[in-house]
This record gives C-alpha cells, structure tokens and sequence, in this order.
C-alpha cells in the first residue's frame, strides 16, 4: 500500500513493498521503514497491530523481528551488514498514509519536509485541519492564523504532536 503515502525513497519502498508482503493475512501493518545505508547501516521497521489501539507486545515484536530479518537479508538490499530494529510507535506514531493523516485531522502534526518551502521552512508544527489531493492544509497560531498547504509528497516524515497540560491529560 505505497500508494497515497509520504514520498519514500526507493531504497525504502522496496522495503515496505517487502515488509507489507511478508506481514500479509496477519494482525499486524507496517507504518513506516527508515534506511540508512553506509557505514554501520540500520534499517527500521515500525510496526502496528491490526483492530486495535492496544499495539504490538514485546514478544510480538521479537517475534516480527526474526520475520522480516531474513527477507530483508534474502532481498541483499542493504548490500552488506546492517542492523534491524523492529519497533511499535508508541506516542511517536509515524504518519505515512493519507488515512493516517485523515485519522489526525483537528490534531498538531510535526513535519519533515524533503525541500524547504518559502515563508515556512523545511520543519513544520502545526494544526492539520484538512487532507485533500494529495495535499495537507496546515494552520499555525490562534490570534494571527497562518494557513498553509504542503503536498504528501514533499513530506519526508510526520507524527503526530502530543500536548499534555498540567493534569496529564492531552
């Protein structure tokens, strides 16, 4: 399910495309591949469970881990040695597809834009208030309301923004 998604370099669309392949028919998804290749090279898989907002157990993750690490070492894409971290997002949770932006809508998202755009930089915080062709309308500050659009496909990553006030509630 590349399609509709952040843009990925190809190094790690293949990954997904690998990734997504060997979780097939099982509770579980791929949120988000990172690939850095070169000396001492890592390769991250972030991983969600399927139906429910409970994610992956520690066992699952291991057990996900000793999955994907032959399909990615059969695939010789890292063309070397590389490490393998298999995770659950957490808080942290990867925005990549346009449903996972849909799901944040009203929420403060945090990106990281392939190229800098004019007046708002290459790290962009604010309110994701609407998600339509391909493109992510964000809204900064309440008195002097910014509102800007950014393509997906400029986005390199995302994740949503978690405000706790003094009460621990978000």
């Amino acid at each position: 399910m590349v399609t509709e998604s952040i843009r990925k370099s190809e190094l790690e669309v293949k990954l997904l495309i690998l990734c997504e392949q060997a979780l097939e028919n099982s509770e579980f998804r791929i949120l988000d591949v990172d690939a850095h290749l070169g000396p001492g090279s890592l390769i991250r898989v972030f991983i969600d469970k399927i139906g429910t907002e409970k994610g992956p157990s520690l066992e699952e993750v291991a057990e996900l881990s000793r999955k994907l690490d032959p399909v990615i070492e059969n695939a010789n894409l890292a063309q070397g040695t590389y490490n393998l971290e298999v995770s659950s997002p957490g808080l942290d949770r990867r925005l990549r597809l346009v449903a996972d932006f849909e799901k944040e809508v009203g929420q403060e998202v945090s990106l990281n834009l392939h190229e800098s755009m004019p007046g708002i930089g290459a790290n962009v915080k604010g309110l994701l208030f609407k998600i339509e062709n391909g493109r992510l309308s964000i809204a900064q500050g309440v008195k002097n309301r910014k509102e800007f659009e950014v393509p997906l496909e400029n986005t390199k990553k995302a994740n949503r923004v978690w405000n706790f006030d003094s009460k621990g509630t978000k």
